[in-house]
């Protein structure tokens, strides 16, 4: 992470955000959630915490039994359980015995069963075609181009700030042996052979630190050079950075 600037990051942020386009089926969950992604339509399962009271057709119910993956009519079901879609039968192994088992409250001649499902039994629904031009913003919700917190000055901002201040925290981290252990030695270039600290080289890892505790203060944050590196330290810390950038490569703050 080198120095730069509010409109670079805010294109940075941007063209990682329209990388991530949303699949072509999901559970829409509400406030840009959007879960169970798949190219191909699915079902998501969750577990009803209540006895479920639905109504279903009798010719998928055999004695206390009901078939797997049959739609049914619930009558007392939580609010927003499964964000309100048609809800489908789904096996549920840790129930055991009791995995699609209900007890039968009515069975009238003419139209649908009424059963009472045990607590813990998993419903599912299925996953809806997406239709939508939407994409994955850092904060994980899904958005139009227009509507991406990306396009945000605040948003970048903030969030810049923050992963700026994580590598300070890091760069912090890096030379705390260096305070602690007295007896430590560093190789100054590649190769060379390791030596001990002096007293100016400690003074100079002093003052780089207290830089780097001081830098969210500086003018300007988070767009602002990073401290020099001490000179007698500075291959094995640019090292210690240039591990830390390598990981990101790929990842989703990359």
């Amino acid at each position: 992470m080198s120095m730069t600037t509010l409109a670079e990051i805010k294109q940075q942020y941007l063209t990682k955000a329209l990388s991530r386009p949303v699949k072509a089926y999901g559970v829409k969950m509400g406030n840009g959630r959007i879960t169970s992604l798949s190219d191909a339509q699915g079902f998501w399962v969750e577990s009803c915490s209540i006895e479920l009271i639905a109504l279903v057709d009798k010719k998928y119910l055999k004695g206390d039994t009901i078939k797997e993956e049959i739609p049914i009519e619930p009558l007392n079901r939580p609010e927003g359980f499964q964000y309100g879609y048609d809800l489908y039968t789904f096996t549920t192994p840790d129930l055991k015995a009791d995995n699609l088992k209900v007890e039968v409250l009515e069975k009238p001649l003419i139209g649908k069963a009424k059963v009472k499902f045990k607590s813990g039994q998993q419903f599912a629904v299925k996953s809806q075609l997406i239709t939508d031009e939407l994409y994955q913003s850092a904060d994980g919700k899904y958005y139009t181009q227009a509507d991406l917190p990306e396009n945000s000055d605040e948003f970048c901002k903030e969030r810049y700030s923050n992963e700026i201040k994580a590598e300070r925290n890091a760069r912090i981290s890096d030379t705390d042996d260096y305070v602690k252990l007295p007896d430590i030695t560093v190789a100054r270039s590649a190769g060379a052979k390791r030596s001990a600290l002096e007293d100016a080289d400690r003074t100079a890892l002093e003052t780089y630190r207290q830089a780097l505790r001081n830098l969210p203060e500086a003018q300007g944050f988070p767009f602002v050079p990073w401290p020099e590196f001490p000179a007698a330290l500075a291959y094995e810390l640019q090292q210690k950075v240039d591990a830390r950038q390598n990981m990101r490569q790929g990842g989703f703050n990359a």
